[in-house]
């Protein structure tokens, strides 16, 4: 009686841990212990989970083990920062272009910005004579810029000229009094590397046209003179001090152009002496240089130099003031 007793008590505590192991997952975690050997009593009776505490025999290497999404989200989270530690590159690289931009700047003029270079394009010819550049004063300026003494500069070479003083207005044949060369506002200088045509620096005028007739200039020189028709008033006295015909060749003169090879023998010794004298250069100062608008704001600079100033190819021009700081810089 007491065995079968004692059967039936076993019988119903084999059922009862057999339930009890159904109920907590036993099939599921028998397939994980059957992937990763653990400690098998820990996991099927008593929670216990694959964290590491593998069962290994003292053979068995150890096994491999991979990155959980906790580990995953850690590397992602490394990744980023490396991504943010890479940022001041980028920061350092505009720090660099400003460094060098500084570096080709050179020491800033108070004067900055009042005059700039406009433009090089004439800075790649290779004749000195032909090579200029171009400098303007801003039309915001409230006052004239005095310009003598400054100074242009190749960063690249060191080469280096200087503006020198300007004839305003320059007269032909005579012994000019060079002034300062003053840039009003919204006024412009052509800066050429080569000596001058006429030997000095100059102020263009409404008859500097007449000089490019026997004399090379780079660049041109405006042909804007006043008409030879209008240097001569059709009234009577003029008629009879000058004759018909005389009215008749001034219409065939072109403008800014002397007309010593093509006078017609059939005008009067009056018209001959007014062409001769009136339709030049220095007649037509002479004639116009204390009326309004005579004077244009240009200025041709020469510095006077026998070889290159500027490289043909790439060239960093610095605009200097009397002190020898920049006043703007030009890259090309």
């Amino acid at each position: 009686m007491i065995k079968t007793i004692l059967f039936w008590m076993l019988g119903l505590l084999l059922l009862s841990f057999i339930i009890v192991w159904l109920w907590t997952g036993g099939i599921s975690k028998a397939s994980i212990a059957a992937q990763s050997p653990t400690n098998l009593i820990d996991m099927l009776f008593f929670g216990g989970t694959s964290t590491g505490k593998t069962l290994k025999l003292p053979w068995q290497p150890d096994m491999p083990t991979f990155p959980t999404m906790e580990d995953q989200q850690g590397t992602y989270a490394s990744m980023v920062a490396l991504e943010n530690q890479g940022q001041p590159i980028y920061e350092n690289y505009s720090d660099e272009q400003s460094t060098e931009a500084a570096k080709n700047f050179g020491n800033p003029s108070p004067l900055r910005g009042q005059v700039v270079i406009a433009q090089t394009y004439g800075a790649k010819e290779f004749d000195p004579s032909a090579e200029y550049i171009i400098i303007g004063a801003s039309s915001a300026n409230t006052a004239p810029t005095d310009i003598t003494g400054w100074s242009v500069q190749s960063a690249y070479t060191g080469a280096r000229g200087y503006i020198p003083r300007s004839a305003s207005p320059f007269v032909m044949g005579n012994i000019n009094n060079p002034e300062a060369t003053i840039l009003n506002p919204g006024a412009v200088a052509l800066i050429n590397s080569g000596p001058s045509p006429v030997g000095i620096s100059f102020r263009e005028n409404i008859c500097t046209g007449y000089l490019g007739q026997f004399q090379n200039f780079y660049p041109s020189l405006a042909n804007s003179c006043p008409s030879p028709r209008a240097q001569l008033s059709l009234n009577e006295q003029n008629l009879r001090a000058y004759g018909d015909t005389c009215f008749d060749f001034l219409d065939t003169v072109p403008t800014c152009t002397s007309p010593f090879q093509s006078i017609p023998p059939n005008i009067s010794a009056n018209c001959r002496n007014f062409a001769l004298n009136q339709l030049s250069y220095n007649g037509c100062v002479a004639k116009n240089a204390y009326g309004s608008g005579f004077a244009f704001d240009t200025w041709r600079i020469y510095l006077g130099f026998g070889t290159e100033l500027w490289r043909n190819s790439h060239d960093i021009i610095r605009l200097l003031d009397s002190g020898g700081r920049t006043v703007d810089v030009y890259t090309y």
